[in-house]
């Protein structure tokens, strides 16, 4: 039982150690007592059920120190905004394909580049649904079938790279695909029973105001990628967004400083997404030069204000 218990008093350390000193004794007690009645099946759910709680109690909601509660706060932040990035992104390019399509009826084109321009709008089409079905069920409050939706997701993609990347994995497929799947991965971690969910309101205002600006821009930008544009139009609308957040922003809790550290992060992301997948696409003339320095400013802004937000609200305090 020695062996045994060493090996339990190890598995608890997924917990922090705030909980350990409180409950840890008496969870090894309790995988003690099963280990040794030999009951495997009970075993292994409180085994599981352990590592649940690891999770929960790593990124909590409430009833925890502030600084565990500002972390499950940054990733839940992140998981909304990477998930509204992703219906951004999706939106903008399907709505560019749908009006190249609509522009080019037939005769103009080639049998290969109508067929391109139909493939690529059924795949942001469904790249879109991926990040908007899972967003829109989380922030209607149906958190479990948010988690089943990422879940059904991630196999499918997961299944989908596979049969069609499986001898072509390198960097560029990882910057591609990465921002569309990793919310969906923090999304199961911190969207746990315990976690607050999202104002509706608020979110609903922003889903819809992401697809309208994403079709408009597709639409204004459709075959002119080069003329106002920069990297991206989607990639001002962010910018843009970032630096209205820092003037309009109110009051300052210790939820808000999670907020403007994971915008932070989000449109840094953003940038460097843009940069990899556009290079030797698109020229880096003085218009994209200022597109990328307005957008670095507002990064360094938003950390610098997120950091201090902090250091205020939860490390002080």
């Amino acid at each position: 039982m020695i062996g045994a218990e060493a090996q339990y008093r190890t598995l608890v350390r997924v917990l922090p150690v705030w909980y350990r000193a409180e409950r840890g004794d008496e969870m090894v007690g309790t995988l003690l007592d099963l280990h040794g009645e030999r009951a495997r099946a009970a075993l292994w759910s409180e085994l599981w059920a352990l590592l649940a709680l690891g999770v929960r109690t790593r990124l909590a909601g409430r009833a925890a120190p502030a600084r565990t509660v500002a972390l499950g706060d940054l990733t839940r932040v992140g998981v909304l905004l990477g998930l509204l990035w992703g219906v951004l992104r999706s939106a903008g390019y399907a709505g560019d394909r749908f009006w190249l399509v609509l522009a080019h009826p037939g005769g103009d084109l080639s049998p290969f580049m109508h067929s391109a321009l139909r493939s690529d709008l059924i795949r942001h089409l469904v790249l879109l649904a991926a990040a908007l079905v899972p967003l829109a069920l989380l922030v209607d409050g149906w958190r479990r079938a948010a988690r089943i939706a990422a879940v059904a997701i991630l196999a499918a993609g997961a299944l989908w790279g596979l049969t069609r990347y499986s001898l072509s994995l390198g960097p560029d497929l990882v910057v591609n695909y990465a921002p569309q799947w990793l919310p969906l991965v923090l999304l199961l971690l911190a969207f746990h029973a315990d976690a607050p969910l999202p104002p509706a309101r608020p979110w609903w205002w922003a889903i819809g105001g992401s697809l309208v600006a994403a079709v408009t821009a597709g639409y204004l930008f459709a075959d002119d990628l080069s003329g106002l544009a920069g990297l991206s139009p989607l990639v001002w609308l962010c910018a843009l967004s970032g630096a209205g957040y820092l003037l309009l922003r109110r009051r300052i809790d210790q939820r808000a400083a999670a907020w403007t550290l994971a915008l932070a992060v989000c449109l840094a992301l953003v940038v460097a997404q843009t940069l990899v997948l556009k290079r030797g696409i698109i020229t880096f003339d003085l218009l994209t030069i200022a597109q990328v320095s307005l957008a670095g400013l507002v990064v360094a802004a938003l950390t610098v204000t997120g950091i201090r937000d902090y250091r205020r609200t939860v490390v002080n305090r």
